[in-house]
């Protein structure tokens, strides 16, 4: 009788130990399951509200409604602005994409709104790109 309870909880243990390999590192935001790395803070749909006035003020004229970019020209400077809906700038750190805006790519042609945006207009700038043009 001993002998199978040794084994029973020796199998359980194993069961357990092999289970927890399987074990997902991920946070569940609103339902919805990410990676924990790459959690991004929820916005407000009144944040998602002003950082669209804010993009369709500042950013539209470049990147266009739809975060596509693509050639255009600006005051007399041709210039090819990225589209904000790829993979690649999705993958972006926040801190990332407001160190553009605040500090412009000037061999670009993206200026720097430091002078003109705050860093809450910046980050629900950044929100309402993430929510609304990326859809995450």
């Amino acid at each position: 009788m001993k002998f199978l309870k040794l084994a029973i909880l020796t199998a359980a243990a194993f069961a357990f130990a092999c289970a927890a390999e399987g074990v997902n590192n991920k946070v569940s935001v609103n339902n919805a399951v990410s990676p924990a790395v790459n959690a991004q803070p929820v916005a407000t749909v009144s944040e998602i509200a002003s950082g669209k006035k804010f993009y369709t003020d500042n950013c539209a004229a470049c990147h266009r409604e739809n975060g596509t970019g693509g050639p255009i020209e600006i005051k007399g400077r041709k210039i090819k602005p990225d589209n904000l809906t790829t993979d690649k700038i999705k993958s972006f750190p926040d801190e990332k994409i407001a160190g553009y805006i605040k500090n412009g790519i000037p061999d670009e042609g993206m200026p720097s709104f430091k002078d003109k945006l705050n860093d809450a207009e910046i980050a629900e700038i950044i929100h309402y790109v993430r929510a609304e043009l990326q859809k995450q």
